[in-house]
C-alpha cells in the first residue's frame, strides 16, 4: 500500500509577494534620489525654455508632475487611512514604500513589457514613483501593504490628536 500524500505537498511554495517598507538610511536615500531626479528634470525644463529666469517653482512643479504619478488614492475611515493605486506594469517584489507621518512615497520597478518602450525606460529608469502628502498625521509603524491583481493596497492608523485634560487643575501662585 503506497504512503499517504498530503493534499498540497506537490505545490511549490511561493516567495513572499509583499511590498517592502523601507526606513532609516534607505528611506533617506530614496527621498534624495527622488529629489535629484525631479531637480534634473527641472533643470532640463529650464534649458528647454531658453534659460528664462524666474520660473524655478513652475519648472520644479512641472518636473514633479511628470515624475510622480498622481493616482495614489487616499481614503479616511475612522481611525484608519487607506491608500490604493493601480500598478499594472509592476511586481510586488519591486515595490518599496516609505511611510512618514505626513507623506507616503512608493517606488516600483517596472516589469518587462511589450507595451513599455526603450525610450520610456531611458526617461524614467524603469521606475514608477507615487507620492501622497497627507492631510492627517499617521503612525508609520502601523502601516501594512499588499499587492494583488496589479493593485497596491496600504492601510495605516491615524495618529491620535493629543487630548486636553478634562479637568485641568489650576496651580496657585
Amino acid at each position: 500500500m503506497p504512503a499517504t500524500k498530503l493534499a498540497f505537498s506537490s505545490l511549490p511554495t511561493l516567495p513572499s509577494a509583499s511590498p517592502t517598507f523601507i526606513s532609516g538610511q534607505e528611506a533617506d536615500d530614496l527621498e534624495r534620489a527622488l529629489d535629484t531626479k525631479i531637480g534634473e528634470r527641472a533643470r532640463l525644463l529650464f534649458e528647454e525654455s531658453g534659460r528664462t529666469p524666474g520660473n524655478d517653482a513652475a519648472n520644479w512643479f512641472r518636473a514633479e508632475a511628470e515624475i510622480l504619478r498622481s493616482d495614489l488614492q487616499v481614503r479616511e475611515s475612522g481611525s484608519w487611512l487607506a491608500l490604493s493605486a493601480s500598478l499594472p506594469d509592476a511586481s510586488a517584489q519591486g515595490i518599496q514604500i516609505l511611510v512618514r507621518p505626513k507623506r507616503i512615497i512608493v517606488r516600483a520597478q517596472r516589469r518587462a513589457s511589450m507595451n513599455y518602450s526603450v525610450e520610456n525606460a531611458n526617461l524614467d529608469g524603469g521606475e514608477i514613483y507615487l507620492a501622497a502628502n497627507l492631510s492627517v498625521e499617521i503612525q508609520p509603524q502601523s502601516a501594512v501593504a499588499s499587492f494583488r491583481d496589479h493593485t497596491l493596497q496600504l492601510m495605516t492608523k491615524k495618529s491620535q490628536p493629543s487630548t486636553p485634560l478634562e479637568n485641568p487643575v489650576a496651580t496657585a501662585s
